[in-house]
């Protein structure tokens, strides 16, 4: 390619540039001698004028801060929906667990136990979202609390406990559902340990409709590995599950993104 091919092909270019860059210079003062070369950087220098003059429309006044106030706003929409979705799921767990077992205790010491776990799960249902660590750490703590302030020396009770497991994933699994459906379509996505504490609030609620519905409520080996076993359980599977629907998302989405 000549030096005035080049020159005419980087035309655009070259108007672009500040007045005084070395590259611009040199190539005025090659077109200097060369009407063609003039010319295109002309034509060029034109095209950017043009483009400089036309101004854009302002925006209007307030627009950044009325755009920010409508994101904040619908977060906080999808913050409410989920807070309430997750204690709505948590009291539905409850209220069916009790409401519908064939046998319930009629020790005022039990059911004393169950409002306790039952209140608590309400309140880290709540706070799930903005406080997931503390929920976590509270739902095991008071599940175990739990098993240690009511039970005593007796069976594993393993046929039973099957059973309580269920309960308890299955609590879980109404809370976290529950999330899921009051932001589907929303603009956010739970994190995973907000996941895991609302699985664990979920969990923790079945654990107080079993202490007034389990057969084998008082045996201590019982409850340390089902009743706290199934919080356990409902927080380790609510992460993985979710971390490898977030891994999916991402392996799906294009790279770009």
């Amino acid at each position: 390619m000549s030096e005035c091919e080049r020159l005419r092909a980087d035309a655009p270019g070259l108007a672009a540039l500040p007045a005084d860059a070395p590259e611009r210079l040199a190539a005025w003062a090659h077109a200097s001698g060369c009407a063609a070369c003039a010319r295109a950087l002309r034509e060029a220098e034109r095209l950017q004028a043009l483009v400089a003059a036309r101004e854009r429309p302002p925006l209007a006044a307030g627009s950044f801060e009325w755009a920010s106030r409508a994101i904040i706003a619908e977060l906080r929409r999808e913050a409410r929906r989920r807070m309430f979705a997750s204690i709505a799921a948590v009291s539905v767990a409850l209220a069916a667990f009790v409401g519908f077992a064939r046998d319930r205790s009629r020790a005022a010491e039990d059911w004393a136990w169950a409002a306790v776990l039952g209140a608590l799960a309400l309140v880290l249902a709540a706070a799930a979202r903005r406080r997931a660590p503390l929920a976590l750490t509270a739902a095991v703590l008071a599940a175990v609390t739990a098993a240690m302030a009511t039970g005593r020396p007796g069976p594993l009770a393993v046929d039973v406990g099957v059973r309580c497991l269920t309960m308890e994933i299955a609590s879980a699994a109404m809370v976290v559902g529950a999330v899921w459906l009051a932001i589907r379509g929303g603009t956010t996505s739970p994190a995973r340990a907000a996941v895991a504490a609302a699985a664990a609030a979920g969990a923790l609620a079945g654990d107080a409709a079993l202490q007034v519905t389990c057969a084998a409520r008082d045996a201590i080996p019982h409850l340390l590995a089902f009743h706290v076993g199934g919080v356990l359980l409902a927080v380790v599977g609510a992460s993985l599950l979710w971390g490898r629907r977030g891994r999916s998302f991402a392996r799906g989405a294009s790279p770009s993104t």
